[in-house]
Formats: structure tokens, sequence, C-alpha cells
């Protein structure tokens, strides 16, 4: 992308060393066939649906809930808001998020703490996240799409996944494991398409944040 360097891959790199949730499988990218051998290369990927930076679909908590292959791909494109949030402990808590007047149906992206810390090489748990009440009151402004710079949205202890059940109820889309340390705070456009996998609760996405001005022409 360095033909257009104003567009912000906000994607973690996916490989075999990367941090995991515990429990997920490790990605591991597999040559089934190579050059020297057959004269093509074809690799095999193997991967949670929910590595590195990605999409949870309603399925991920929600009996019934939409698939990846059934979402509305317009809440994942169009104009967004990345926030900055500076504060004290590991939950956002609503009163955080009412010093920033989140304009209703929006996609808001969260900048914490947690892009300000090294990637670890391990999955550490001390990552902030949201307060269930957090998650009411972004449904109170009816935000279809949050994102968040942690590996979750619910902290570590939720052992019963609060925010992502109330949130994925209501049909506002996740994103996770955004990577937005090189972000300044503002307005952009988001691009962050998932593969069409038919029956998938998720799946990375390649998440892309683009000026406000880039589809006025100017990148034909």
């Amino acid at each position: 992308m360095d033909e257009w360097p104003d567009i912000l891959d906000i994607s973690f790199p996916i490989s075999p060393d990367m941090p995991v949730w515990p429990g997920d499988p490790r990605p591991e990218l597999e040559l089934v066939a190579s050059l020297p051998r057959h004269g093509v290369q074809v690799s095999r990927l193997i991967l949670s649906t929910h590595t590195g930076t990605h999409l949870d679909a309603p399925r991920h908590f929600i009996e019934g809930g939409a698939t990846v292959d059934q979402l509305d791909l317009a809440a994942l494109i169009g104009p967004c808001r990345v926030i900055e949030i500076i504060m004290h402990g590991s939950h956002i808590t609503p009163e955080v998020l009412r010093t920033f007047n989140l304009e209703p149906a929006a996609r808001i992206l969260l900048k914490t703490g947690n892009s300000h810390r090294p990637v670890p090489p391990a999955f550490t748990p001390d990552f902030i996240a949201l307060d269930p009440a957090a998650a009411d009151y972004l449904l109170e402004r009816e935000v279809r799409l949050v994102g968040i710079d942690g590996p979750s949205v619910d902290a570590w202890t939720a052992t019963d996944f609060p925010c992502h059940r109330r949130l994925l109820e209501a049909g506002t889309l996740i994103l996770e494991n955004l990577k937005l340390w090189h972000v300044t705070p503002g307005t952009y456009e988001l691009i962050a398409i998932p593969l069409n996998l038919v029956g998938a609760d998720g799946c990375p996405v390649r998440a892309l944040l683009l000026p406000p001005t880039f589809f006025q022409g100017q990148h034909a």
C-alpha cells in the first residue's frame, strides 16, 4: 500500500508465533504442493475464526444468530470514528464514553491503553475492555459497530461474556484485536470485510482506515 500512504492497515499479521486466545488453535500454514515437485505452490491454512484482527458475528454467542455469510456488510464499510480513551483501570465505563458525545448509529473504534503496550509474545489477560454498562450505553446510542484494540470487548474475568451477548443480541457487530497504536483519533472511512464463510461465527478481517475524502475521486 506504499502507493497510497494515507491508507492505514489496522490488522495484525497472522503467523504461527502470534498470541492466541487460550484454547484456540495456533495458526498453521502447511505446504501441500511445492513448485519444485508439483510446478505450483498450494498451502493449507488452519486457524480459529477468531484469530488476530477479527469480526464477531452474532452466532458467536447467540443461538440461531446470524453467521458471517448472513451479515449486512454495510456495517463494515463506511464512516467511523476512532476515539482514544486514556484512563486508569481496566474497564471502560459509560461515564468515560459519554465524554465523547457519540453520534447515533456510528461505527466506533476504541483506542485504549492496550495500544501503548508492546505486543506480547503470548496471550496476557490484563487487557482493557468494556464494562457491561458501557455496552448498554453503546446500545442506547444505537452504535452499529464497535471495535477495540484488545482481544475481547469483555474482560478476561467476565466468564459469562455480557458485553458480547448484549451487543450481538442487538445486532451490533464487534471487531477485536485492532492495531491502533499508529492511528490518530478522528474520523475515517473503515473497510473491514470478512471472507464469505458459510455458517461461521467469526472471521479474521483485513481492516483498513482511509481518509474521509478517499472516495471523493482522487483515488480513482
